[in-house]
């Protein structure tokens, strides 16, 4: 009988691995862009975010912003 229960909690511990690595993969099918364009993309929000605390996070945040609308700050 025990050896029913552990079954039956590794094939839902399973089953629940396999039902959230497919979420994740549906989130993360955004958007597509060229290496150029992100390197592009934090370049320019490199020179735009002023130099202070939490400049990198301010980045990063003008950089997405910038990939997102297809390489325009």
């Amino acid at each position: 009988m025990p050896h029913r229960a552990i079954f039956a909690l590794a094939a839902l511990a399973l089953f629940l691995a396999i039902a959230s690595a497919e979420a994740r993969e549906d989130v993360r099918t955004g958007y597509a862009a060229s290496d150029a364009v992100i390197a592009n993309c934090f370049s320019a929000a490199e020179r735009v975010v002023p130099r202070g605390r939490g400049r990198k996070a301010w980045v990063v945040r003008h950089a997405d912003y910038c990939i997102r609308n297809g390489g325009r700050l």
